[in-house]
C-alpha cells in the first residue's frame, strides 16, 4: 500500500512539472511585441536602499497604470508596458515624495532604467510617531486568516492560549488540545517554525507566552509544500513582535488583574539600528494565578447488578505559574546583498499543581461504600532555549534569494510529584489507611536543525522555490516512583519507566507559482523521510520505524471579476505522534486515575480539499472535506474490578470531516467595524464498535468601536455547540468578553481594561458512553478575569526585518 501511494505521488509530481513547463513556455512565447520594460533603484540620501517604497507608474493624464513595491535592495520593475508616455511617483514613509517627469517608451527606447533615484528625508514625518492607518483586528484572505494581536484591546494581559481560544474556527479543550474547524491535529508554529511539544507541554508553553510579546496569529487551513507536512488540520502560526526601524525605539508594558487569583506581568521591547547593524530584544515576565474545579462521575458495573457502584470525584486545584520569556539578537549587513544574524530565544518557568480530590464510592442504593481523599502536589520547572545562526543572500537578479538556518535547542523539564491518599471505609469511621507516592520526572530533549530555502523568478508570471531541511531530536525521560511501605520509601518498579527516543526527519520540497491573467496556480511536492527509535530501557523493549512519504499540494485561483474570486486547493498532510504520547510511562492524578503513552502509535495521514469564494474582499465562503486514517485519539479505558480509569492515545481507523464556513468583515458605521465567523461541520469517527458522529456549529464575532478620539472598545463573543472527539461527546459552551482603551501621553501611551468571559460560561462538560465506560466530567476553568494594562512606546514605530529560526517548527512535540 505504501509503494502504491508513493507511485501515485510520483505520477502527481510529473504532472505538476509538465503543467509548469507548459505555462513557462507559453508565457515566454506570447510576449507582446509592442511593449517595453521600465526599472530602477531607489536609495536614501545616504545611498542606502529603500525597502518597500511605493512606486506608481502613471499616464501623463495622472491615471495610474500600475503600482509596485521596491524589494530589499530598493529595486523595482515594470515589465511588458505598452508603448506610450508615462511618469513615475515614488513615496516612502519618512521621505518626501519623488517624481520622475514625463518620458516616452517606444520601439527605439524600449528598455528604460533609472539607476540612482535618491529620496530626501521628510523631517516632519521623522520627528514624531505617525500612524496613518491601523490594520483590523481580524483580516481574512483567500489562503489564511490573521488575528492582529497588536491591534486588539482584548489581547492585553492574556496568554497565547487564551488568544487562540477566541480566534475564529479554533477550539481548545480542557487538556489543551487544539482543533481547527472541528479537526484536531493542528501544527502550532512560532514565527513560521514548529515547536515540538506534547499537547500538555504546548498548552503550558502557550500559557507562559504573554500577549505583549505577540504581533499576530495566522491561521492556514491548507498550507503549501514549503511548510512542514505536519499538521493534519492546518497550521496556526504565532508571530512574535519584530525589531523596529532605525535609531533607538521600543516599548514598555505593565498589567495586573485577577480572576479567582491574582495575575500580573511586565516587559519591554527594544531595538537599535544603524546602517549596518541591528540589535533587538525583548523580555516579559508573567505571574498567572489560577484555581479550577473538576467534577468527575464514573459508573462501574459488576456481574451482579446489585453490586454496581458510582464514583463521584471533586477536585480543586491551585495552579500558580511564573514565566520569563526573552528574545535577543543581532543582524549584520555585510553588504547590500548579504546579511548574517545571531538569535537567542528563551522560555523559563515554574508551575505548581496543588490539588485536593475527594472520591465518594456509593452502591446502587446510594449507600456510601468508601471515602478517599487525595492531595496531589506537583512542582514543575522548565528551561527551553534556542540558539540560531542565520544567513540571507540576495542575488543581483530581482526576486532571487537564498537563506539558511542552523539551530540548536536544548530543552530541560523536571517534575517532582507528591501524592498522598487517605482511605477509609466511610466518612463516619475513624479508622483508615494512608497511601503515599512520590515521583520525579527529569526530562531533556535536544533539537538540532539545518535548513535552506531558495527562491527564484522565471518572469513576471512564474516563480519557483525549493528547499531542504534536516532535524535531529534526542529525548530522555526517566520517571522514578517510590511508595511508602512499612515505614520506608521503596522503589515502585511497576510504575517507574526510563524511555529514550531518537528521531530524524529529512525533507525536501519544490513549489511553483504561476499567474496567467486572472488565473493563478500554485503546485508543489514535499518528500519527508522519517526514522524513529524508542528505547524503553526499563523493559528492554526497542521500537524502530522507517518510512518515506510524499506530500503533494495544489491551489488554483480564479479572479472572475473585481468583486469575485474562487480558489480550489488540495493537500496531503501527516500528524506524527509526539514524544509524550509515545512514552509508556504513567502519570497519576490520583490512585484511581492515570495517563500513559503508547509506543505503538502510527502517524495519521489526512487528505484535505477546500473550495473557497471571496466577495469584495469582505465575505469569504469555504467548503472543506477531509479523510484521515489511523487517527491518533486519546481513548479512555476502565477496570471495573479495581475501580480504575486510565487514558491512553490510540489509532482509530478513520475520521471523515466536512463542513461549510462563512466569514464577513463589515464596517457597519465609521465608528463600528466587525468580523464574524460561522462554521457548520460534521465529524464521523470509526470506532471498534460502530461510529461516533455529530453535526456541530461554531460562531465567533469580533467588534471594534471608536467612541471618541483616543478612546475605543472591543467586544468578542463565541459559541461552540455539541461536538465529538474520538469516543467523547463534548457539550456546548460560550463566552462574551469586552475591553476598553484610552490613548494618553500624545498617543505614545495607552491604558486598557479587558474583562474576559463576563458571565463565566466557558467551562467544559464531557460524556463518554462506550463499551463498559459510563462517565461524565465538568471542568470549571478560571476564565472570568479583569486585566488593567499600560503600554508606553518610544522612538519611531516602523517595523523591520522579522527573524525566524529553523527549529521553532520542532519544539511542538518535545516530551
Amino acid at each position: 500500500m505504501k509503494m502504491h501511494r508513493n507511485l501515485d505521488g510520483i505520477k502527481f509530481f510529473r504532472i505538476i512539472i509538465s503543467v509548469t513547463l507548459s505555462i513557462v513556455f507559453w508565457t515566454i512565447s506570447t510576449k507582446a511585441q509592442s511593449t517595453g520594460n521600465i526599472s530602477g533603484q531607489v536609495k536614501t540620501a545616504n545611498n542606502q536602499p529603500v525597502e518597500y517604497a511605493s512606486v506608481a507608474l502613471k499616464h501623463t493624464d495622472e491615471k495610474i497604470y500600475k503600482g509596485v513595491l521596491t524589494d530589499s535592495l530598493g529595486r523595482f520593475s515594470f515589465a511588458k508596458v505598452p508603448h506610450g508616455k508615462y511618469k513615475i511617483v515614488i513615496s516612502s514613509m519618512g521621505h518626501q515624495n519623488h517624481t520622475i517627469p514625463n518620458f516616452e517608451l517606444n520601439a527605439v527606447n524600449a528598455q528604460i532604467t533609472f539607476s540612482n533615484i535618491q529620496l530626501k528625508d521628510d523631517a516632519q514625518q521623522l520627528s514624531a510617531v505617525v500612524v496613518s492607518g491601523q490594520k483590523k483586528v481580524i483580516e481574512q484572505s483567500m489562503d489564511k486568516m490573521t488575528l492582529n494581536v497588536e491591534n486588539s484591546i482584548l489581547a492585553e494581559g492574556n496568554t497565547a492560549l487564551e488568544l487562540l481560544e477566541r480566534a475564529p474556527g479554533v477550539k481548545i479543550d480542557s487538556d489543551g488540545k487544539i482543533s481547527l474547524k472541528g479537526r484536531t491535529g493542528v501544527n502550532v508554529m512560532m514565527n513560521g517554525k514548529m515547536t515540538y511539544l506534547s499537547a500538555t507541554e504546548l498548552a503550558t508553553l502557550l500559557k507562559a507566552t504573554n500577549s505583549s510579546s505577540i504581533s499576530k496569529i495566522e491561521i492556514m487551513n491548507n498550507p503549501s509544500s514549503k511548510y512542514d507536512a505536519a499538521g493534519n488540520a492546518g497550521i496556526i502560526n504565532i508571530v512574535m513582535k519584530k525589531g523596529l526601524a532605525g535609531g533607538l525605539n521600543g516599548s514598555v508594558n505593565f498589567n495586573g488583574g485577577a480572576g479567582r487569583n491574582a495575575r500580573y506581568g511586565s516587559g519591554f521591547n527594544l531595538n537599535y539600528r544603524t546602517s549596518k547593524i541591528n540589535f533587538y530584544g525583548n523580555y516579559n515576565y508573567a505571574y498567572r494565578g489560577e484555581t479550577e474545579y473538576l467534577d468527575f462521575i464514573r459508573r462501574f458495573s459488576d456481574v451482579q447488578p446489585s453490586l454496581s457502584r458510582t464514583s463521584t470525584q471533586r477536585t480543586e486545584t491551585n495552579e500558580p505559574l511564573n514565566t520569563h520569556n526573552f528574545r535577543a539578537g543581532i543582524d549584520y549587513e555585510i553588504d547590500s546583498n548579504n546579511t548574517i544574524g545571531l538569535l537567542v530565544n528563551g522560555n523559563l518557568g515554574k508551575y505548581i499543581h496543588d490539588s485536593q480530590t475527594s472520591n465518594l464510592m456509593r452502591n446502587q442504593q446510594g449507600a456510601l461504600l468508601s471515602y478517599m481523599l487525595t492531595k496531589n502536589y506537583d512542582r514543575q520547572s522548565w528551561q527551553s532555549l534556542t540558539y540560531n545562526l542565520n544567513y540571507q543572500h540576495r542575488f543581483a537578479k530581482k526576486g532571487r534569494e537564498l537563506s539558511a538556518d542552523l539551530d540548536f535547542a536544548p530543552n530541560r523539564f523536571s517534575s517532582n510529584l507528591n501524592l498522598d491518599t487517605y482511605t477509609k471505609p466511610n466518612s463516619t469511621l475513624p479508622d483508615g489507611e494512608m497511601a503515599r507516592r512520590i515521583g520525579t520526572v527529569p526530562a531533556k530533549t535536544d533539537v538540532f536543525v539545518a535548513k535552506t530555502d531558495y527562491t527564484d523568478v522565471i518572469n513576471d508570471a512564474v516563480k519557483w522555490e525549493a528547499g531542504a531541511k534536516s532535524s535531529f531530536i534526542q529525548a530522555d525521560n526517566n520517571l522514578v516512583y517510590h511508595q511508602f511501605l512499612n515505614g520506608n520509601w521503596e522503589y515502585d518498579a511497576t510504575s517507574s519507566n526510563h524511555f529514550k527516543y531518537k528521531e530524524q526527519i529529512h525533507a525536501g520540497y519544490l513549489n511553483v507559482m504561476a499567474r496567467l491573467g486572472k488565473t493563478s496556480l500554485q503546485a508543489g511536492l514535499r518528500g519527508e523521510y522519517t526514522h524513529t527509535k524508542g528505547n524503553q530501557i526499563t523493559t528492554r523493549q526497542v521500537f524502530v520505524r522507517d518510512y518515506f512519504q510524499l506530500f503533494p499540494s495544489v491551489a488554483l485561483g480564479q479572479e472572475l471579476n473585481a468583486n469575485n474570486q474562487l480558489q480550489l486547493s488540495y493537500s496531503r498532510r501527516v500528524e506524527r505522534p509526539n514524544y509524550g504520547a509515545l512514552n509508556p510511562f504513567r502519570m497519576f492524578r490520583d490512585p484511581s486515575l492515570y495517563y500513559e503513552g503508547n509506543p505503538y502509535l502510527k502517524p495519521e495521514v489526512t487528505q484535505n480539499v477546500v473550495f473557497g469564494h471571496v466577495y469584495k474582499n469582505k465575505f469569504t465562503t469555504s467548503m472543506n472535506y477531509s479523510r484521515t486514517t489511523d487517527v491518533i485519539t486519546w481513548v479512555t479505558g476502565q477496570n471495573d474490578a479495581t475501580n480504575t480509569t486510565f487514558e491512553q492515545p490510540r489509532n482509530l481507523s478513520r475520521l471523515i470531516n466536512y463542513g461549510f464556513s462563512f466569514t464577513a468583515q463589515i464596517d457597519y458605521f465609521k465608528w463600528w467595524s466587525g468580523t464574524s465567523f460561522a462554521n457548520v461541520f460534521r465529524n464521523e469517527y470509526d470506532l471498534e464498535e460502530g461510529k461516533n458522529k455529530q453535526t456541530s456549529f461554531s460562531a465567533n464575532t469580533q467588534n471594534s468601536f471608536k467612541i471618541v478620539k483616543g478612546f475605543g472598545a472591543e467586544l468578542n463573543a463565541f459559541y461552540n455547540s455539541k461536538s465529538v472527539y474520538g469516543i467523547i461527546s463534548e457539550r456546548s459552551y460560550w463566552a462574551i468578553s469586552a475591553a476598553f482603551q484610552k490613548s494618553v501621553l500624545n498617543d505614545k501611551g495607552s491604558i486598557k481594561l479587558a474583562i474576559n468571559d463576563i458571565f463565566q460560561t466557558n467551562n467544559f462538560r464531557n460524556d463518554t458512553r462506550y463499551q463498559n465506560i459510563n462517565m461524565y466530567s465538568r471542568i470549571w476553568i478560571d476564565s472570568r478575569r479583569a486585566i488593567l494594562s499600560f503600554t508606553y512606546r518610544f522612538g519611531k514605530q516602523f517595523e523591520n526585518r522579522e527573524r525566524k529560526t529553523g527549529s521553532e517548527d520542532i519544539q511542538n512535540r518535545i516530551k
